[in-house]
């Protein structure tokens, strides 16, 4: 049995999904034009994130999801009304659970450090409460699928899917 790490499984796990032929050119091309229109004047940089998230990522970029991946959990968070998405919607928020959880524990830790080391040295040779505020706030295991929430758009807004997909969704026409 080979071992993988969790975010390798999981990019794999969201590109073997068919959501990606199911949500072809043409609707990224129409979700990319619905997500800019709801931007705000100040934020109309962030179609430059979408393109490196989604579509084209900077070469020797510090990201774990393939953009394949990233379109496909998308879309799962869009559409997790679809029965078929229900599970997999589950997971997502279960991966997001256990890093708010974990950020939660590094938190209280660092807080318990500072109460009985104060500012001192910590037990590794580390800045102590410093070196753990800057972990804490730096590693998250699945930054990436939080990043997401940030190109929802209204769901009232949302591309109308193909008899097809629906079909494959669960819901017959």
């Amino acid at each position: 049995m080979q071992n993988h790490c969790c975010s390798w499984l999981t990019t794999g796990w969201s590109e073997c999904l068919f959501l990606n032929e199911g949500a072809d050119e043409k609707f990224w091309s129409e979700y990319k034009a619905v997500y800019y229109n709801s931007l705000a004047e100040a934020e109309r940089n962030n179609l430059k994130t979408f393109i490196e998230v989604f579509e084209n990522p900077l070469p020797g970029g510090n990201r774990s999801l393939s953009p394949a991946a990233c379109r496909a959990s998308l879309f799962i968070m869009l559409y997790r009304g679809y029965p078929l998405l229900h599970v997999p919607f589950q997971l997502l928020n279960a991966l997001l659970e256990i890093d708010e959880q974990l950020s939660s524990w590094r938190y209280r830790h660092m807080n318990m450090v500072h109460r009985m080391i104060g500012t001192r040295i910590g037990t590794g040779g580390s800045t102590g409460k410093d070196y753990l505020r800057a972990a804490a706030e730096k590693h998250y295991i699945f930054a990436e699928f939080t990043q997401l929430n940030s190109f929802l758009i209204e769901r009232r807004k949302l591309p109308t899917l193909s008899p097809v997909v629906e079909r494959k969704l669960g819901f017959s026409s």
